[in-house]
């Protein structure tokens, strides 16, 4: 008893110190998006903060899972109770929590993307992709009094200086942010954007599959069962090390398989299964769905093995 209360109180100590961490960071990076150099801006934003919370528990929540994984290579005591903790766990997750959190999310999505602001401060050199606009006045109407300074030969001479009255300002070269300067100085590499990006990918389709009811999201929900299965694989070797990078790799690979899925890049010919598939079956995302179930038999299979295995190998060793 103490040991499932204990894993519980680290379950959701994990999810609410890891929500609130990622919360913020998002708030942050909402908050530069919509920062315009010279403008005053605030620090906290409750309407980030909360659209923070509902967009990274999914990804809290998957990593929460897989760090249980690791915590229990770590402190392999009692695991009877350890793997029914880690089920009542995993299926609150994919069946009650991620769900409804994903119909959450879609009411304060457009709120963020609404939230960017379309405007310049006067004083202030902006270099864009043609050259560098300097706004000396900022109008009611939201134009411009300035100078732009021609650093490519984009107006035909190389160095011109061209005078701007009444001038609209345009913002769309420097999207998502608001302004080009952020963006210039604040552009995360592709290292960052990539795994975001396959995030993003994953949490559409989730969205989408919850909308649809029930049974929808129950298929979707085959990437949770898929991820909760490397429970087995923590059983991989008797250095825990060994063991550790399994897990990652695993969890890596699933969600990997998943996004390449949903991102349709599949060989052709996986095309055409898939395709076969949705026709004979009537489901939306068989493929995806049989290899999710597929991968989680083949982890599962591979735990009760090895447990067997270390199991024999104790009653053994105790009898010599």
């Amino acid at each position: 008893m103490k040991r499932a209360l204990y894993l519980a109180v680290i379950y959701l100590a994990s999810m609410f110190v890891g929500t609130l961490v990622f919360a913020t960071l998002f708030m942050f990076s909402c908050n530069l998006t919509m920062f315009v150099t010279g403008l005053p801006s605030s620090f906290f934003s409750l309407r980030f903060f909360m659209t923070g919370i509902l967009l990274s528990l999914p990804l809290v929540c998957i990593i929460v899972e897989i760090l249980l994984v690791l915590y229990l290579i770590r402190h392999p005591k009692h695991q009877l109770i350890s793997l029914i903790m880690y089920v009542v766990f995993g299926v609150a997750t994919w069946l009650v929590l991620i769900p409804t959190d994903f119909k959450l999310i879609s009411r304060y999505e457009s709120d963020v993307v609404s939230s960017r602001i379309e405007a310049s401060s006067a004083g202030v050199f902006r270099k864009e992709s043609n050259g560098v606009f300097y706004f000396s006045k900022i109008n009611e109407d939201k134009t411009a009094d300035g100078v732009f300074l021609d650093t490519t030969g984009y107006l035909g001479q190389e160095g011109a200086v061209l005078p701007l009255f009444n001038f609209s300002v345009k913002t769309e070269s420097a999207y998502p942010y608001s302004d080009i300067i952020i963006k210039n100085s604040l552009q995360p590499s592709s290292l960052v954007i990539y795994p975001f990006s396959v995030y993003n990918a994953i949490i559409t389709a989730g969205q989408y599959s919850a909308s649809l009811g029930f049974f929808a999201w129950l298929a979707f929900a085959s990437l949770g069962l898929a991820l909760l299965s490397v429970y087995g694989i923590q059983f991989a070797s008797s250095w825990k090390l060994a063991n550790v990078a399994c897990v990652i790799t695993a969890a890596a690979a699933i969600i990997m398989i998943n996004y390449f899925y949903y991102m349709n890049f599949l060989p052709d010919v996986l095309k055409e299964v898939a395709s076969k598939l949705a026709e004979f079956s009537g489901l939306k995302d068989p493929l995806i769905i049989l290899i999710n179930i597929i991968l989680s038999i083949i982890f599962i299979g591979f735990g009760v093995f090895m447990g067997i295995y270390r199991l024999k190998g104790n009653v053994l060793e105790s009898n010599e």
